[in-house]
């Protein structure tokens, strides 16, 4: 069984996750992410200094749709297999809502799920990650990719935070009840999924109040709402932003950064660190 809060405090920081996109239509990186040259991202992901990875398969950016199992596979199950035989001791999350597929990558030593459709699409996907005895990424989302953006989707009546934290702890039962410890679910407030850039800005203010249900994962890397707020259309030159929020979730304790640049985020966190020694 995969420990991950034994895992987590072996760590004296945040957690640094690095991104490996093998979808060929990435939000943040487009063709570039295929799946051909997945592999070689994430190697350089690991020597640049991430401490796990997440691989993905299937787009969860905007208006992204749905693709079979049989193709989520094909890009996945290969790179998984290659990089547990590569570095028999890095730790795997994979994002995907099927079951189907968190069997195929389980049984090739995953150790994490990463479940953007909080448990709604395939309820199954908590039992098949505990009795493989994984960690699960509960992250909080409404609807689909496909129609995330829709104003329907992003009323919260109670407030952003104060819903959004009663959807994750929903899930989580869902989860204990199909068998998941407590000790092994990760909580991602989701921001940027059925959020308006708004409700993201506040997400990320008071991203601490998460740390009440559990370990705390958060992604912000290159994000829209970075984006409108600094006049940058292309995500990649929104390195600057990113590192800022980054600085924010570190002071705020999150466990787990979610990242597409990992040597600068890493260097970011090492200066900040050194800047408040002996505070």
């Amino acid at each position: 069984m995969f420990e991950f809060n034994r895992f987590r405090q072996s760590y004296n920081r945040p957690l640094l996750m690095g991104i490996v996109n093998a979808t060929g239509d990435s939000f943040s990186e487009g063709s570039s992410s295929s799946s051909s040259d997945a592999l070689d991202r994430a190697l350089r992901l690991l020597d640049d200094g991430a401490d796990l990875l997440d691989v993905g398969g299937e787009s969860t950016r905007p208006a992204a749709r749905e693709i079979p199992v049989a193709e989520e596979l094909e890009r996945i199950v290969p790179l998984v297999g290659e990089l547990k035989r590569l570095r028999p001791g890095v730790v795997l999350s994979v994002d995907t809502r099927k079951s189907a597929v968190a069997r195929a990558v389980l049984d090739q030593g995953v150790e994490i799920i990463n479940d953007v459709s909080l448990l709604r699409y395939d309820p199954a996907l908590a039992r098949t990650a505990a009795e493989y005895g994984a960690a699960l990424v509960l992250c909080h989302s409404r609807g689909t990719p496909e129609n995330m953006r829709q104003a329907e989707f992003c009323v919260y009546g109670g407030g952003v935070v104060a819903d959004v934290k009663r959807e994750l702890s929903a899930a989580a039962a869902q989860a204990k009840a199909a068998g998941m410890p407590e000790t092994n679910l990760i909580y991602d407030p989701g921001i940027g999924f059925a959020k308006t850039p708004e409700q993201d800005w506040t997400l990320l203010r008071e991203i601490g109040a998460f740390r009440t249900l559990g370990p705390v994962l958060a992604g912000i890397s290159r994000k829209s709402f970075l984006g409108a707020f600094l006049d940058q259309k292309e995500p990649r030159m929104r390195l600057g932003g990113t590192l800022a929020g980054v600085m924010h979730l570190a002071d705020a304790g999150v466990e787990i950064l979610r990242v597409h640049d990992v040597r600068q985020v890493r260097d970011a966190l090492l200066v900040h660190r050194k800047l408040r020694e002996g505070k």
